[in-house]
């Protein structure tokens, strides 16, 4: 999973912390809590700022949910 890293980050629009997974650097998606932890929403960012050389967003589907499933856990102990 070394691949995937989760930043947490905090925006004036939202009330809770939120969990931005990115691969390789690229950002991916964000999760948010603003609805609680049993009703977190992922937002996949379409918005990709480029790096400066290409990543190839294909990786293995049970290291994604491992990453989901990190940043689920973690953001749920967020107040």
């Amino acid at each position: 999973m070394k691949e995937f890293t989760i930043d947490f980050l905090s925006d004036m629009g939202h009330e809770h912390l939120m969990a931005e997974i990115s691969f390789m650097g690229q950002r991916l998606c964000i999760l948010d809590k603003e609805n609680g932890n049993e009703n977190m929403e992922i937002e996949f960012i379409t918005d990709l700022y480029v790096l400066p050389e290409s990543v190839r967003m294909k990786f293995r589907l049970s290291d994604f949910e491992d990453a989901i499933r990190a940043a689920r856990e973690d953001l749920a102990k967020c107040q």
